[in-house]
């Protein structure tokens, strides 16, 4: 069975890779791109995205089996609940950038913060309050 620390990694690595096709995705529609002129990098771009979910979902449930926040016998903790709903939204925001053309901007500073808003919930940053 994977470690912990295997199961973050995983976790970690689905987080970055979500944000940077967020990002690819809004720079090129904040830039003037369009969706037709996207083509199949879009496509791709969208498919990377659905793959990173995924990993963050995986990462992230192996986790929490691990820790013992998810079990069989008491479901999941309340705080993983925040969580699966902060990664729906994330899930989401990768339909937006086309619709928002130019004013897709707002998302380099959305992401961040609902990653940031995931990580508090989580107690991720209990490490640097000491």
């Amino acid at each position: 069975m994977p470690s912990y620390k295997l199961y973050m990694m995983i976790h970690f690595a689905g987080i970055v890779g979500g944000c940077m096709t967020i990002a690819g995705l809004a720079g090129h529609a904040v830039f003037g791109g369009e969706k037709a002129s996207a083509g199949s990098a879009r496509k791709r771009l969208l498919a990377a995205h659905g793959v990173f979910l995924f990993l963050v979902l995986l990462g992230g449930m192996g986790a929490g089996t691990r820790t013992g926040a998810i079990s069989s016998e008491h479901g999941f903790a309340s705080w993983i609940w925040i969580k699966l709903g902060i990664w729906l939204l994330v899930g989401g925001l990768a339909a937006l950038p086309y619709r928002l053309g130019p004013k897709a901007g707002w998302l380099f500073a959305a992401v961040p913060i609902l990653i940031a808003v995931a990580a508090w919930t989580a107690g991720g940053f209990q490490p640097l309050m000491r």
